[in-house]
């Protein structure tokens, strides 16, 4: 009897593990084996799957008073801010002059606009109008 139970034990475990004639799909893709190599994507498609999307940082603005419309598409912005002295804590003025790319050429000095951070466009000027906020008077 414990033969006739190993006999029947095989043979069970063979029937179960070889797929049957009815059971197989027709499509030859399933057949193949999980560690074939499947088509690559094209490095386009690489890169835009890659990760998911990260949200584009917003660029940075500030605003200032143009102090300088002489070059051409180019204005000079003086951004003034109030920082706070090491050792006295009392707040002083500082201020920056930045050059920006002013495409139309709209600014005039003393308008207040505001500027935006952008790709270096020349040695010197990485910033590009964003708006003009005031007109300067006249």
């Amino acid at each position: 009897m414990a033969d006739a139970e190993n006999n029947a034990t095989p043979s069970a475990a063979s029937n179960e593990d070889a797929p049957s004639t009815e059971d197989a799909p027709a499509n030859a893709e399933v057949d193949a084996p999980a560690h074939a190599p499947q088509a690559e994507a094209s490095p386009t498609e690489t890169a835009a799957t890659a990760g998911p999307p990260t949200p584009e940082r917003p660029a940075r603005e500030v605003t200032g008073v143009v102090t300088s419309g002489k070059p051409d598409k180019t204005i000079i912005v003086r951004v003034d801010r109030r920082v706070k002295h090491p050792v006295y804590g009392k707040y002083i003025r500082r201020s920056t002059k930045l050059a920006a790319h002013d495409e139309s050429n709209a600014c005039n000095e003393g308008d207040t606009v505001t500027i935006r951070q952008t790709r270096p466009i020349s040695k010197t000027k990485c910033w590009t109008l964003a708006r003009i906020v005031e007109r300067a008077a006249a």
